[in-house]
């Protein structure tokens, strides 16, 4: 029987890729260690408000993110030495090389740094290869595309047709249907994520270890499908998983009635 943090992992899996985060952040997620980065006492100073608004926004942005939340920083992305307090030596002899890291080209290779499968199975896709074509790169989705860059957000349905159609529409007449395939499948996966939720009220994932794996294993799959951007297998893989889990459902009403 898998853990319980097994089915926690899987919960949590399941509710980020139906787009259902409800994110609870603290006022201040910075950690005394991250306040000894001069990054951060720099770009967080007060007065930044004023002088640097558009720096500042960056530092409340970062503050705010899932990655302040698990420690990473802005050197982790940019370069630089946090170390110091001294704005040329943090920054380096070319402030500009700060910026390379996170460049249109670039940033899909910093985002898999730390998100390597992500980036594995994003290489694989069409839009990838229009990406890293040679000679001045084409415009396509990458990982900030969808995700933004700092505070980072999973795609709502709304949201991601919108980001589909700043290429897919009747102008360009380059697969105009897409949009709303995309934001179809992503509210299938609400529908997914309500099943999943359900038969996690009624014990399902514990009592079932098997059903368990195959499900863990299924969502494991659905996430590494997303990231190919191939829209027909997602859709037969979110079909798949939704008929796994009605079928269980109808197994588990079977169940309730022989009781009474």
């Amino acid at each position: 029987m898998g853990s319980k943090s097994d089915f926690l992992n899987t919960s949590i899996l399941i509710a980020s890729l139906a787009f259902f985060f409800t994110a609870s952040v603290a006022v201040n997620t910075v950690s005394a260690e991250d306040l000894s980065s001069g990054c951060i006492q720099c770009h967080g100073q007060s007065s930044f408000r004023v002088t640097e608004k558009k720096l500042y926004k960056y530092f409340r942005d970062w503050e705010l993110s899932i990655h302040a939340q698990e420690g990473v920083a802005c050197f982790d992305c940019h370069g630089g030495d946090p170390k110091s307090s001294d704005k040329e030596t943090a920054h380096g002899k070319d402030i500009n090389k700060l910026m390379t890291p996170v460049e249109y080209e670039r940033i899909s290779e910093t985002c898999g740094r730390c998100h390597p499968q992500h980036i594995e199975n994003y290489k694989k896709s069409k839009h990838y290869r229009i990406l890293a074509a040679e000679g001045r790169p084409h415009p396509t989705p990458n990982c900030v595309t969808c995700h933004g860059s700092i505070n980072t957000a999973i795609p709502k349905s709304d949201s991601i047709a919108g980001i589909c159609a700043h290429c897919h529409n009747t102008v360009t007449e380059n697969h105009p249907e897409t949009p709303e395939i995309a934001s179809y499948l992503v509210e299938r996966l609400s529908f997914i994520n309500s099943y999943f939720r359900y038969l996690i009220s009624k014990g399902v994932l514990e009592k079932s270890p098997g059903f368990s794996r195959t499900i863990d294993n299924e969502l494991s799959e659905l996430a590494r499908i997303w990231h190919t951007l191939d829209l027909d297998r997602i859709e037969a893989k979110t079909l798949q998983i939704r008929t796994l889990m009605m079928k269980k459902r109808k197994e588990l009403g079977k169940e309730s009635k022989q009781a009474d």
